[in-house]
């Protein structure tokens, strides 16, 4: 979209890459000393946007020594100047030719305040982990958006990520490998202007690998035996600054996305339990066996989502303390597994996500299935390799799914195979119905999965 400052000898015409406000109508007969006409107080748009600003109503020779100045300091030269910033903010630019001077102030607004995050892990020997921002309705997608802000690279093999303190927090399994710059990286929520970068050796020796955060404290899955005989993982407690300790009772837990209801985080274990977390200690326990839990959400009435397989279901549970117990459970024909074709393919998001009484789920294949939970129906959504453009490019599932909580659209990232991952790639969004919104090559790289921005109010609150 472009807007003009007109001037009367001077003119100053920007056109703007994502502009909020309507264009509007310039004076046909500016005004005969230096003003700025026809436009609004203030030009918004968000970061990462471009204003190309040019001179006009000069000669050519003058326009050329055209000296640009954004909030006191010289910015460029010339008759034309591309203002961009990764930081919101007012910034006043000011365009002097032969003495003479025009400013405007522009409003740059955050610009990752709605949409979605996929989180990567990045190929662990010779790369870091990264954030490809997605915002289906503008056909936006930016790949390497924490890299743009900042100028600097998430840590080596990121496996999660968590909105808490109008903050969001996104945890690396293997710290500052390969030129990345930590184990824990907190950023704005709104701007993902970094705010602090947390390294510890010795909690990086647990191979930390999913995030949860309630009020001030931060909660650590890692890899790590709690002690040589006991179950892989466990659960840390700590806070931005460090003092992470284990939290009793915890050993088990599997490598998978946590949920989180009020002050209360529920977590499953590789021995069929959903474990009840408060404070420091496990209050409650659910014994599903001989079912595997393989994933766990938030429901849209405040209940729990569980799925499992031996049998394949959906287990609704009430989470509060006194009646921990499942509610229903919906036995399916299709399978809900975590694990793909060989053993170690496993999912570490989650086998299932949720709109409303419908859960999506694929089975670690290219075929995305709803279950209706208020019909007791399954059905085939699509299979994402009929999408045109898509092809070979979603042979590998890896953590591939997503559906967005509030609009039921569903994000789907794959890849060809372990030899051409960062080649041949796709990443998409769906309608409910399998219908494509928007497509894109090349943007993901061992996808950890998909983060959707709560609103500001909720960005306060703990982990979606």
């Amino acid at each position: 979209m472009y807007k003009k400052i007109l001037i009367a000898s001077l003119a100053l015409i920007a056109g703007l890459a994502s502009c909020k406000k309507d264009d509007p109508t310039p004076s046909p007969n500016p005004p005969s000393t230096l003003t700025i006409d026809g436009v609004a107080s203030t030009l918004e748009f968000y970061q990462l946007d471009t204003a190309h600003l040019s001179v006009a109503g000069v000669a050519k020779d003058a326009a050329a020594k055209a000296v640009w100045v954004v909030n006191g300091a010289k910015a460029a030269e010339g008759a034309t100047f591309d203002f961009t910033t990764a930081h919101p903010g007012k910034y006043e630019v000011t365009l002097t030719v032969d003495g003479k001077s025009a400013k405007h102030t522009y409003t740059v607004a955050p610009r990752f305040s709605e949409g979605a995050f996929l989180l990567n892990e990045g190929n662990s020997g010779n790369e870091t982990g990264s954030l490809t921002y997605i915002h289906p309705s503008k056909k936006l997608v930016i790949d390497q958006a924490y890299f743009h802000i900042n100028g600097t690279k998430l840590g080596n093999v990121c496996q999660d990520l968590a909105f808490g303190n109008d903050k969001v927090y996104i945890i690396s399994q293997n710290g500052p490998r390969n030129g990345g710059e930590g184990l824990l990286t907190i950023a704005e929520a709104g701007s993902l202007k970094k705010v602090k970068v947390y390294n510890d050796a010795t909690l990086a020796q647990k191979w930390p690998t999913h995030i949860a955060v309630i009020r001030d404290h931060i909660y650590l899955r890692a890899d790590y035996k709690a002690t040589p005989t006991s179950p892989k993982g466990c659960i840390y407690r700590g806070t931005e600054d460090g003092g992470f300790t284990l939290i009793p009772e915890t050993e088990g837990v599997m490598k998978m996305r946590m949920a989180q209801i009020g002050e209360r985080l529920f977590a499953l274990t590789s021995d069929s339990k959903v474990l009840m977390i408060q404070g420091t200690q496990v209050v409650r326990e659910l014994d599903l066996s001989p079912a595997k839990p393989t994933g766990i959400a938030v429901s849209h009435d405040g209940k729990l989502w569980v799925s499992t397989t031996s049998p394949n279901a959906i287990l609704k549970v009430d989470p509060t303390p006194d009646n921990f117990v499942a509610l229903d459970t919906h036995v399916l024909d299709k399978s809900i597994s975590a694990t793909g074709p060989q053993s170690w393919e496993r999912t570490t998001s989650s086998a299932f996500f949720a709109h409303g009484d419908k859960l999506y789920f694929t089975g670690q294949s290219s075929v995305i299935y709803c279950h209706d939970f208020a019909t007791s129906k399954t059905s085939q959504v699509i299979d994402v390799k009929t999408i045109d453009g898509v092809g070979t490019s979603a042979n590998q599932y890896y953590n591939s799914l997503g559906v967005d909580p509030a609009t039921g659209e569903l994000y789907y990232a794959a890849f060809e195979d372990y030899s051409t991952y960062n080649k041949k790639n796709v990443t998409m969004v769906l309608k409910a119905d399998g219908t494509k919104l928007l497509l894109k090559e090349k943007v993901n790289s061992f996808p950890a999965g998909f983060y959707f921005i709560p609103n500001a109010a909720s960005r306060t609150g703990a982990n979606q």
